[in-house]
């Protein structure tokens, strides 16, 4: 009777103070669950950390945020280093951790909420000399270096792709940044928030920080205990109720660096104070105006990359679409036909998708999408281009495969990977690929030609019983 009284005490409380829960398992499940353990890591200010006792940062607010007015108490449980937290998350020690990427061995025990932010990476390097100073750093621009990065981030296998590079993983941050000072490494890569922090609670002489560019930035869930799947509905309900303005303030609140190099407009006030003449406020005044104009242009340069982004790029995988692979296939036939080589391309289809559809919704379909997005760049070289084609059609140019043996073993790779089973919010889902070859020039000498001669192998492979390989006639 208690338990009654207290859920309908419950639900009628949501009902004037928040948008009614997604569903009554969710009701349910906060009468027996009121407190929940979010995992606290070491050394992942300013999104998360412990301060007398308190906790502050990006993430808290953003839990404090979608649960506003939803009966739920967190416990905030410090848990040591990133990869104990994961540990004590696949325990069950802790209930939720914030700021995880998605990855298949993770899937297997959490249950992830929508994408909640998406999170820039850095690079950490001490110079000598002094100068002007880079902003962004090309992740080409790693290779040959001696790379920190803390154990158990998902950037790890990028950075072990680049060639000649050794990547060195610690503990912490702390334990990098000493690493670099002692030159153990070159530079040590982690997310861009963190770095700042640390940078401006201990700063570091010489130190340079630019942001990672050619690396896409880390799309961040919170991860919760895989038993615990009402309370992702939960969480999911609030993320998407967040208003613009309310991502807007946490943004500014947390995440407000200056990356730029130069005077303050605290610096510039100071100067004109002491200087006390019309001619060094006349300076300042220029100064200033530039350092705004800088920043304006900064500004508009990031609004036309991202500009370039969409139009080049899929809005749900992040692969490459067709614009863009049509001009990487225009680029390779003309380098291929001046150097009378030969290079391979595969279009892919799922076996078993549109099953998936129509039996548990496109929101499983659009994430088993993303996860054989990730799986098929994690399986190829960083030369090759995988584009989603559309629906559950994927097109894969190999510029550097030039013989029909090693297409065909590249292409038997991906459809026994492809067909491991996906992990979408508890359930286990299997889908299969059909996969046809074509190879430049024999199949064809144009991009027409050659996508067709591609897309009819794929259709043999479907025909002859689906999840095979078929090289073009």
């Amino acid at each position: 009777m208690k338990r009654q009284w207290f859920l309908l005490l419950l639900i009628l409380t949501s009902a004037i103070a928040t948008p009614a829960l997604a569903t009554e398992e969710a009701n349910d499940w906060l009468v027996d669950h009121p407190q929940v353990r979010v995992g606290v890591p070491d050394d992942l200010a300013p999104l998360i950390s412990i301060s007398n006792d308190q906790a502050r940062g990006f993430d808290v607010d953003v839990l404090t945020t979608i649960t506003a007015g939803v009966p739920i108490e967190f416990a905030w449980t410090p848990c040591g280093s990133w990869s104990q937290c994961l540990v004590a998350l696949k325990n069950k020690e802790i209930d939720v951790l914030t700021s995880m990427s998605y990855s298949t061995e993770r899937a297997a025990y959490t249950s992830f909420t929508q994408r909640y932010w998406t999170m820039p990476w850095a690079t950490l390097s001490l110079v000598t000399e002094t100068g002007a100073s880079e902003r962004e750093t090309d992740v080409n621009q790693l290779r040959g270096r001696q790379i920190g990065v803390t154990e158990g981030y998902s950037v790890i296998p990028m950075l072990r792709n680049i060639e000649q590079t050794e990547v060195v993983e610690y503990r912490s941050l702390t334990d990098g940044i000493e690493a670099l000072q002692r030159s153990v490494i070159d530079v040590y890569v982690d997310s861009l928030p963190i770095v700042v922090d640390e940078l401006q609670q201990r700063p570091l002489v010489n130190a340079q920080l630019t942001v990672l560019s050619g690396a896409p930035g880390e799309d961040l869930f919170i991860g919760v205990r895989s038993d615990y799947q009402p309370l992702v509905v939960i969480l999911n309900e609030g993320i998407e109720n967040l208003t613009a303005l309310e991502r807007q303030r946490l943004r500014r609140k947390w995440y407000g660096y200056e990356l730029q190099r130069g005077w303050s407009d605290q610096e510039l006030l100071s100067l004109g104070l002491k200087a006390g003449s019309v001619v060094v406020l006349l300076i300042a005044g220029v100064a200033f105006w530039n350092s705004r104009l800088r920043r304006e242009v900064k500004l508009r340069k990031a609004a036309e990359r991202r500009i370039r982004y969409v139009a080049t790029h899929d809005e749900l995988t992040g692969l490459p679409n067709r614009n863009l692979l049509s001009d990487r296939l225009e680029q390779a036939i003309l380098q291929h036909q001046r150097s009378n080589k030969a290079f391979a391309m595969m279009f892919l289809d799922l076996d078993g998708f549109k099953i998936i559809n129509d039996d548990f919704g496109h929101e499983y379909g659009d994430e088993l999408l993303v996860q054989a997005a990730q799986r098929l760049t994690g399986l190829l070289r960083k030369s090759d281009t995988v584009c989603r084609y559309g629906g559950d059609e994927f097109v894969v140019l190999l510029p550097s495969t030039n013989n029909v043996n090693a297409a065909l073993a590249v292409a038997r790779k991906l459809v026994v990977h492809l067909a491991r089973p996906y992990k979408v919010k508890s359930q286990t889902l299997d889908v299969s690929v059909s996969i046809g070859v074509a190879m430049f020039p024999k199949h064809g000498v144009d991009e027409q030609t050659l996508l067709r001669s591609a897309d009819k192998a794929m259709y043999a492979a479907k025909a002859a019983g689906k999840n095979d390989v078929r090289m073009a006639g």
